[in-house]
């Protein structure tokens, strides 16, 4: 079954689910009569079957959209995302006569239903997830099969745990979007998905013993993906589908995603409390604006009280860059952003006076290398590079 690369068959395309009234997704739910799921192409389904994400399901959009893909008599093909992503063509029944009643009739509902069985039998054959290389797949297998404007539904966590697009290098998970696809572009591995429309379904959600991400990092997972998607010439469109079952039985083994924690911090003398990018005290990445406001008061409110509770207490805020620009505008921009978390203490109750500001760039010992041998911004090290470091006496 793997690697069959069957011609497409031509056939009358037929617009939405109306057909099959009745139909069910693999979660459950009843796919909605008369709904208009438009004519895709072509569809290349991209499976996460292996550990630490939700056993993969179709939702009931994708139901309805594979609907309307059967009934078109398009071509179908499923990739599995593993380590090393293998395709696999479902061997549905060629829609090439008959009225457009019979192409809709129940061997359409027959050749979901096997899409549906082969999704739930997906296992891997190699350890990892690599999502990234999944999509790149995708897209050839696309063009080999002459759709070159086919849907490619990515229906995973999204938690590369190899590849470009690594996210258990820590930072990751907390990288700006933007720098993400940048750095794939400019160590040449983003993907040529031109002329392509990407589904993100199920982004972000993960099972045991993967830690759950957050909402804030879900969020910015997603946009990271959307981001590099779309710098790689695709539509996107993103579909919310948490995903809440345990993830397949398998012995192939995934490496865990470090997800940074908003734990609160705990002042004491002598204490050294560092907010990098992946904490809630967290900058844009060429400025000294926080990013969420709200999250940075709740993280620097228990040192303004410790702080307000003794005079004779003091802080020394030091501000530090990634690796962008000239020394000295890293320095003047470092400043900046020790100074704004200065003013928030302030405005917390700690006293102008308790509190010293400075500023290095990226000058400084804990500094984590964030370009490539080539020049390339890293994304995930330059997050943990821009960071207030306060020491408390």
């Amino acid at each position: 079954m793997y690697r069959v690369l069957a011609a497409a068959a031509a056939a009358t395309l037929v617009t939405g689910c109306a057909s099959l009234t009745g139909l069910t997704s693999s979660t459950g739910s009843t796919v909605t009569p008369g709904q208009n799921c438009g004519r895709p192409p072509g569809m290349i389904i991209i499976v996460g079957a292996h550990r630490n994400a939700p056993e993969p399901s179709l939702g009931p959009v994708m139901t309805c959209q594979l609907t309307a893909a059967i009934q078109a008599g398009v071509p179908v093909r499923i990739v599995i995302s593993d380590g090393q992503p293998q395709v696999i063509d479902p061997q549905l029944a060629p829609v090439t006569g008959g009225t457009l009643a019979q192409q809709a009739s129940p061997r359409a509902r027959e050749d979901v239903q096997r899409v549906q069985r082969v999704i739930a039998a997906a296992r891997p054959a190699s350890a990892g997830a690599d999502d990234l290389a999944a999509l790149a797949i995708a897209a050839d297998e696309a063009h080999a099969l002459g759709v070159p404007g086919a849907e490619l539904v990515l229906l995973d966590s999204g938690l590369d745990d190899r590849g470009a697009l690594n996210f258990t290098v820590p930072g990751m998970v907390a990288a700006t979007p933007a720098e993400v696809a940048g750095q794939l572009k400019s160590t040449r591995n983003l993907p040529d998905l031109s002329r392509f429309t990407v589904v993100l379904a199920g982004i972000g959600y993960t099972a045991p013993p993967q830690v759950p991400l957050p909402a804030r990092w879900r969020a910015n997972l997603t946009q990271i993906w959307t981001t590099v998607a779309t710098a790689a010439g695709a539509k996107v469109q993103v579909i919310p589908q948490p995903g809440q079952s345990p993830s397949i039985v398998t012995n192939e083994p995934v490496q865990p995603v470090p997800v940074p924690t908003a734990g609160e911090v705990t002042p004491a003398a002598h204490a050294t409390i560092v907010f990098t990018g992946t904490s809630p005290v967290q900058f844009d990445p060429n400025s000294a604006s926080f990013i969420d406001q709200s999250a940075v008061v709740q993280a620097l409110r228990p040192i303004a009280r410790w702080l307000a509770a003794s005079s004779s207490r003091h802080a020394w805020l030091e501000g530090t860059t990634a690796d962008v620009g000239p020394i000295t505008g890293q320095v003047a921009l470092s400043v900046q952003r020790a100074d704004h978390v200065r003013s928030v203490l302030v405005s917390l109750g700690a006293s102008p006076g308790q509190i010293t500001t400075s500023g290095v760039g990226s000058r400084f010992p804990q500094f984590v290398r964030d370009r490539d041998a080539a020049g390339a911004l890293l994304a995930a090290p330059a997050t943990l590079n821009r960071s207030v470091r306060i020491t408390l006496s």
